[in-house]
């Protein structure tokens, strides 16, 4: 069953204002897994032979380096980790060429070690390389360059959720990682190609949160000069490039999701709960930007089209049985969290009408008691949200005392 372009996630950090970044259903984790056992003392000393026989750089030294590495990084010791890394990265350029893909396993690894040492800057780079090393060998139109640009794109998105610093530059870097990938897409497979389907979706997620940070200008405008490094006409054009995409990002979403309905109209089996869901997520984006009567328009389109579908009641329940946050609020939880861990909460009464505002907010407790801070921060938030109303018999209507509890950083 598809999910909503915007799921419910929760970020790591709470940061008022952008009560809705959070990492989201589409992104990829930033590498795969790499616990293993702690190294063995036979890797030292494997090491240590190889130096002794081949010299610091011997070919056969990349892969034992790399054992190595993982053991430090599966025992949390990503200091070491990350060196070793480097030396591994080091020796395999040097027996294979500065060009060799066989240091991308070592790169992606290593980025995780400089995520878990919240070094983003570092971990950027990273990136940036590997992105240059595949367009050296693949070149900028390559279909193949594809899973790569996904990975970036899914790891900006993911450095704009959790990174404290430089948001805007990830959020704007995302952005154009995923035009690059329909750009590529198009050109090699034509612009009604399936494929296309994944990249819209990030491109919609990313024009929504271009326009979040019309609520941040102070706060990007900080970001932006802290990341400048000198440069201040490089800095200046990117900014100028993140002021038009803001400005654009209401179209630009409406204009990504439009082109998902359009393919999955055309192409040859579609399944119809991804028609209908991308339906309602155009409703969502209506929604989200005030347009609601666009929106009841599109809900009402999805609910007709599961009438005519008798296999959808459970997707039907699924979108439309109970008031949506939007986009999902990641902090608008149904359950407390684990009871073990220590946590700070509002537990919230309100009802939501049937144009998906939130009324009668009445606040039923909170920890710390007397925060008034958080019990305010609430209010506003639920004052502001957008909700995707309950639809009965394909008519939006009012619901009434839902009861959420909002899970916030412990004080």
């Amino acid at each position: 069953m598809p999910k909503s372009l915007f799921c419910r996630c929760s970020p790591k950090v709470y940061r008022p204002g952008i009560l809705a970044r959070a990492s989201l259903w589409l992104l990829l984790p930033a590498v795969a897994s790499t616990a293993q056992a702690a190294p063995a003392d036979d890797v030292y000393d494997e090491i240590a032979r190889i130096e002794s026989e081949q010299g610091a750089f011997g070919a056969s030294l990349g892969e034992h380096l790399l054992s190595l590495a993982t053991g430090y990084q599966a025992r949390g010791k990503h200091v070491e980790a990350v060196e070793a890394f480097k030396r591994a990265l080091h020796v395999q350029r040097i027996n294979e060429g500065l060009y060799s893909m066989n240091q991308v396993p070592a790169m992606e690894a290593m980025i995780e070690s400089q995520i878990a040492l919240g070094d983003w800057d570092e971990a950027a780079k990273r990136h940036s390389h590997m992105y240059w090393l595949h367009q050296r060998n693949f070149g900028v139109d390559d279909p193949r360059m594809l899973p790569m640009l996904e990975k970036m794109s899914s790891w900006h998105l993911n450095a704009f959720s959790l990174s404290p610093v430089n948001i805007a530059n990830h959020l704007l870097s995302a952005h154009q990682l995923f035009a690059m990938s329909i750009d590529i897409i198009d050109k090699n497979y034509g612009r009604e190609d399936m494929q296309m389907i994944k990249p819209l979706k990030g491109l919609a997620v990313s024009n929504y949160y271009l326009a979040t940070l019309k609520a941040e200008q102070s706060r990007r405008s900080a970001m932006m000069t802290t990341s400048s490094n000198g440069n201040d006409t490089a800095q200046a054009e990117r900014k100028a490039r993140l002021d038009h995409y803001i400005l654009n990002s209401y179209y630009n979403g409406k204009q990504a999701i439009t082109k998902m309905i359009d393919i999955y109209e055309t192409a040859d089996h579609t399944d119809q709960s991804d028609l209908i869901a991308a339906h309602v997520q155009l409703g969502d984006w209506y929604m989200m930007f005030d347009r609601s009567n666009a929106a009841m328009g599109q809900y009402e389109l999805a609910f007709d089209k599961i009438a005519t579908t008798n296999t959808l009641d459970e997707f039907s329940k699924e979108l439309f049985d109970k008031p949506h946050a939007l986009p999902d609020m990641p902090l608008l939880e149904t359950q407390a969290h684990n009871p073990n861990q220590p946590h700070d909460y509002v537990l919230v009464k309100f009802d939501v009408t049937s144009r998906g505002e939130a009324r009668n907010v009445d606040i039923l407790e909170s920890k710390p008691e007397n925060h008034v801070g958080n019990r305010a921060m609430v209010r506003r938030s639920l004052k502001s949200a957008k909700f995707r109303p309950r639809m009965v018999a394909g008519k939006p209507v009012d619901t009434k005392g839902i009861v959420h509890r909002y899970i916030l950083p412990k004080s």
